[in-house]
C-alpha cells in the first residue's frame, strides 16, 4: 500500500496542471494517477506533438475512451460519438489546441448563481498566471506562464478566405477571441510551442517530472475512491492486473473530466440514492446531482466542397505538398503537419437583443468524418454550435462493474429556442460561404445540401446530423447547497463529505461559450490555490481529524 498527502485522478488538463501547482512544496507527497499510456514514449510522444496527430490518436482506444451519447429524442436516438482523451495531457493530447476562454458573462452568471469568487475578474488572474502569449493587451494576457498561447504557423488559404468573407458580410474581424471583445471572425489562438502540440503535460507536467515528492502513475485504473467515516482516504486501484490501495493523508482530488469523475463518484457510492440502488451499489453518500446537468455544444455541420484544392486532402492535385509536407514540418515546424485543423472562424449573435455572441462558427480546413487520417476528397466542414444550450442530460451506470462504461444521455435540442438558434447559425454560416473571397473556392455543399432550405427543412437535417465538438461539461456541479443539482461547492469540494474534491469541466454551472480546454485549466489553477491558501498540508496535518484517517 503507497500513501501520499494527495491522489489526482486523472492525468489530464486540469489534473497536470494540480500536480505542478502541489508539488511545487518539496514537503508534500503527490501522487497522479492516470488510466492511460505515457506521452513520452514512442511513437506516442510524436503523434501527441504534432499539431495534427490527433488524428491518428483518437481513432485508438488506448488513447480515447470512445464515448457516446445515446438516446437523446431529438437528434433521432442517434449514438453521437463523444470522445475523451485517454493519456497523460488527456483531451488537451487530442483536441483541437485551440485556446479560448469564453465570455466575461459565463463567469459572471457562475458567480451570480452563488459561486463566490467564480466571476470573470476573480478567474482572469489564474488564466494569467498559466498564459504565455507575446502579444496583445497585458490586461487580459500573460507573458511568464508554461502555457504558450499563440497564432498557428500554419494558416490554409481557405481559412484567411473564409475570415474575409465573414468581414466582407459585416462582422468584424478579430485578432484576440481572449480579450476585451469576443465578437468577430479570425484566426483561433492555439497552445503550441515552435510549431508543436503543447498540451497541459507537456506544459506543465513535464518539466516536473522529476521531482521526487511527485509520483505518476501511468495505465493505472482508478476503481472507486475509498471512503471513511465521511471523508475520503484513497482510492482503489489496478494496475499491472493487480488491484491495490493507494492512500491519501489529505485529498483525493478528481479530474478526470465530465464523463469519468461523475462515474467514478457514483462506482465509489456517492450519488442519487434510487439509482445507486438500482445498480446494486452501496450508498456512501446520497447526493443526487451526481452526474445531472450534463452540456455540450450541439453542433450543426456544413460541408463543402473545395474547388481550388487547397482544403487538406490527398489527391493528384495535393500531392506534392503532401510528399513535401514532412520535409516542410522538420525544417521549420511549418505546412501541413503544423495545422490544426480548426484553424479558425467566429463568434456571431443570430439576433437582436443578446448580451453576447450564442453561436460559434469553426471551419476545419478539410473533409471530417472519414476513416483515413487524410481525407482522399477536397473539401471543408463548418461547425455550427450552439453556445448555450438550455436542455441538460445526464451521466448514468450501465451496471456496477468499473469496466462498463457510463451512459450518457445528451437531451439535445429539446427546446425549440435551440433549433431557431442552430438554423440562424446555418443561414448565416452559408450567407458568407456565398461571398467573396470564400466562393470561388467552392462547389457542392454535399451537408446538409441546397436541397434544405426552408425552417422546416433544415430542422430535419439538423436533427439528422446534429453532433458535438466534444465539450461536455456540468455533471458534477459547482453551486451552494441550496442547490439541489450540486456536486461540489464554490472552492471545490463536495458537499457533505471531507477530503474529497472535484477540479475539473464537470464542475461548471452552465457551460461556457467556447472551446473548454483553456477554462479546464484554469479549473486546475483555482484548485490548487484553494488548497494551498487552505493549508499548508504536512505542517497542518495535526488539524485533521484522527476519524477522517481511518
Amino acid at each position: 500500500m503507497q500513501g501520499f498527502d494527495f491522489i489526482i485522478v486523472g492525468g489530464g488538463s486540469a489534473g497536470c496542471v494540480i500536480a505542478n501547482r502541489l508539488s511545487a512544496d518539496p514537503a508534500v507527497k503527490v501522487a497522479l494517477i492516470e488510466a492511460g499510456p505515457s506521452d513520452l514514449g514512442f511513437p506516442t510522444r510524436f503523434k501527441a506533438t504534432l499539431p495534427i496527430g490527433n488524428v491518428f490518436l483518437l481513432p485508438h482506444a488506448k488513447y480515447n475512451w470512445q464515448y457516446e451519447f445515446t438516446g437523446g429524442e431529438g437528434v433521432g436516438n442517434r449514438a453521437i460519438p463523444c470522445p475523451r482523451g485517454k493519456m497523460l495531457g488527456g483531451c488537451s493530447s487530442v483536441n483541437g489546441s485551440v485556446y479560448i476562454r469564453g465570455h466575461r458573462s459565463d463567469y459572471d452568471a457562475w458567480r451570480d448563481a452563488g459561486n463566490q469568487g467564480w466571476g470573470f475578474d476573480d478567474v482572469l488572474p489564474a488564466f494569467k498566471r498559466q498564459e504565455r502569449r507575446l502579444f496583445g493587451d497585458p490586461a487580459y494576457h500573460g507573458r511568464d506562464g508554461e502555457l504558450d498561447v499563440q497564432q498557428p504557423r500554419a494558416v490554409n488559404p481557405l481559412t484567411n478566405a473564409f475570415v474575409a468573407a465573414a468581414v466582407a458580410a459585416g462582422h468584424r474581424k478579430t485578432d484576440d477571441f481572449n480579450g476585451a471583445e469576443q465578437d468577430g471572425f479570425g484566426v483561433w489562438d492555439v497552445n503550441q510551442r515552435n510549431g508543436t502540440r503543447l498540451s497541459s503535460s507537456r506544459a506543465f507536467l513535464h518539466p516536473v517530472m522529476s521531482r521526487p515528492n511527485l509520483t505518476v502513475l501511468t495505465d493505472c485504473f482508478v476503481e472507486r475512491v475509498d471512503v471513511a467515516n465521511g471523508a475520503a482516504t484513497g482510492v482503489t486501484v489496478v494496475r499491472e492486473g493487480r488491484r491495490e490501495s493507494i492512500t491519501a493523508s489529505h485529498e483525493v482530488i478528481l479530474a478526470g473530466g465530465a464523463i469519468n469523475s461523475p462515474h467514478l463518484l457514483m462506482l465509489s457510492g456517492i450519488g442519487a440514492a434510487g439509482v445507486l440502488a438500482q445498480h446494486g451499489v452501496r450508498v456512501v453518500h446520497d447526493l443526487p446531482g451526481v452526474g445531472r446537468n450534463l452540456q455540450d455544444h450541439p453542433t450543426a455541420p456544413i460541408a463543402m466542397l473545395d474547388r481550388s484544392s487547397r482544403a487538406y486532402a490527398l489527391s493528384w492535385q495535393s500531392l506534392p505538398r503532401v510528399v513535401a509536407s514532412p520535409f516542410q514540418y522538420l525544417m521549420d515546424r511549418s505546412g501541413m503537419l503544423a495545422s490544426n485543423a480548426a484553424e479558425g472562424g467566429g463568434y456571431i449573435r443570430t439576433r437582436p437583443g443578446l448580451d453576447r455572441p450564442d453561436v460559434q462558427i469553426t471551419l476545419l480546413a478539410g473533409l471530417k468524418g472519414t476513416a483515413r487520417a487524410i481525407p482522399r476528397e477536397h473539401g471543408i466542414m463548418l461547425l455550427v454550435s450552439l453556445l448555450r444550450p438550455k436542455s441538460r442530460g445526464w451521466v448514468t451506470l450501465a451496471s456496477p462493474s468499473p469496466q462498463d462504461r457510463p451512459v450518457l444521455h445528451p437531451a439535445f435540442l429539446e427546446q425549440r429556442e435551440e433549433v431557431r438558434t442552430l438554423i440562424a447559425g446555418v443561414r448565416e454560416t452559408r450567407r458568407i460561404l456565398s461571398l467573396s473571397p470564400m466562393a470561388e473556392h467552392l462547389g457542392l455543399e454535399r451537408t446538409p445540401g441546397p436541397q434544405f432550405q426552408s425552417d422546416e427543412e433544415l430542422e430535419r437535417a439538423i436533427r439528422a446530423t446534429l453532433s458535438t465538438v466534444y465539450h461536455p461539461v456540468g455533471t458534477c456541479k459547482m453551486g451552494p447547497p441550496t442547490d439541489a443539482e450540486a456536486v461540489v461547492d464554490d472552492r471545490l469540494r463536495v458537499h457533505g463529505l471531507q477530503r474529497l474534491r472535484v477540479a475539473d469541466a464537470s464542475i461548471m454551472p452552465n457551460i461556457i461559450g467556447g472551446n473548454t480546454s483553456a477554462p479546464a485549466m484554469m479549473i486546475g489553477e483555482r484548485a490548487a490555490s484553494f488548497i494551498l491558501d487552505r493549508e499548508a498540508p504536512v505542517q497542518r496535518r495535526a488539524a485533521v481529524p484522527e476519524a477522517a484517517n481511518v
